[in-house]
């Protein structure tokens, strides 16, 4: 029997008390001075490029902690309820956490950090969250088991009968809003009958693409729905048994909502973090090879933005995402 309250309790809520949020948001600078903890989805290569060169410009030292992304922001958010802070800095993927999160006074006003008035709104959630990076979603698949003349150039192309049983697809409740918005966009532009013929292939669940990634190099499966260029590095010294197809319209993808926490052992050092994150220097760590940066394609490596991006809305997206589960067959 499929549960209409599978995605319950996934979504953190974020209704702190008045009495919690003057406990919390004292701001003071109570961490070494020397030392920043970042909070970040970020893959370790881009995390570890980044942190290296902050260090050796700023002498301060960076302890990058990264988990899947709603399990850390999860974890940041009962740190900070509990007034035991940890995180200096936090990236995550969760729109309306960010959200709810900044009406609630949790994150630090950074609209006069040098560099955050260049960006355009679109890269900008509020005065507290900012977008690094983007990264595209494309489709991996297993280069030895599908013929470059199967390599899928269409959504509607993962309905070809020879992938049947062979799709592996991050499962929508480990990272909600993602996989909601990307089955929000297809249903809008192929029909919410394209779910259920999706579902026809027999699809298989894996937690999220990391895994998906392990598995198709594994061989074992022949695509992968979600997948980003990020995910590649992994297996640059193993021949790379793995490819990425082009985005496909509609695109949606990763986006890496950045903030400073308003109670932030060390936010002097967490400002000159976002500093150096919108320095061109930084974007060029941030997004060579992997992502698309605010500052467009003046920066060395950066991806190209699709001009198919589909940007659906994140509450709507998820209100509806237990219909897009049951004609996915997911449970």
């Amino acid at each position: 029997m499929k549960n209409p309250n599978r995605l319950a309790g996934i979504f953190l809520s974020v209704a702190v008390t008045a009495g919690a949020l003057s406990a919390c948001s004292s701001g003071s600078a109570s961490g070494d001075p020397n030392k920043i903890t970042v909070y970040s989805t970020m893959i370790p290569a881009v995390q570890a490029r980044l942190a290296e060169t902050f260090e050796a410009e700023t002498g301060i030292a960076v302890e990058s902690v990264r988990i899947q992304s709603s399990q850390l922001t999860k974890r940041f958010d009962e740190e900070y309820r509990a007034n035991r802070p940890v995180a200096d800095v936090l990236t995550m993927n969760e729109e309306l956490y960010a959200l709810d999160a900044a009406q609630a006074d949790m994150f630090a006003d950074l609209s006069d950090v040098p560099g955050m008035s260049e960006l355009s709104a679109e890269w900008r959630l509020n005065e507290y969250t900012f977008i690094p990076t983007f990264a595209p979603n494309k489709v991996a698949y297993s280069k030895a088991k599908v013929a470059p003349e199967l390599v899928p150039t269409s959504w509607r192309d993962l309905l070809n009968p020879e992938f049947k049983g062979q799709i592996l697809i991050s499962d929508p409740r480990t990272n909600p809003e993602l996989s909601c918005k990307l089955l929000d966009a297809l249903a809008e532009q192929e029909g919410e009958d394209f779910l259920s013929q999706l579902a026809g292939q027999d699809l298989r669940l894996v937690t999220s693409s990391t895994p998906g990634m392990e598995d198709l190099a594994g061989g074992n499966g022949m695509l992968l729905n979600q997948s980003y260029d990020m995910n590649l590095l992994a297996y640059e010294d193993k021949g790379s048994p793995l490819g990425l197809t082009e985005p496909f319209d509609p695109v949606v993808g990763l986006e890496f909502f950045t903030q400073v926490p308003a109670n932030a052992p060390n936010p002097d050092g967490a400002r000159k973090w976002v500093e150096f994150l919108l320095s061109d220097e930084g974007q060029a760590l941030t997004n060579e090879g992997v992502g698309v940066s605010p500052l467009g394609e003046q920066v060395p490596g950066s991806l190209t933005m699709p001009g198919n991006r589909a940007m659906p809305d994140a509450k709507e997206a998820v209100d509806t995402c237990p219909r897009y589960l049951d004609l996915l067959g997911i449970e």
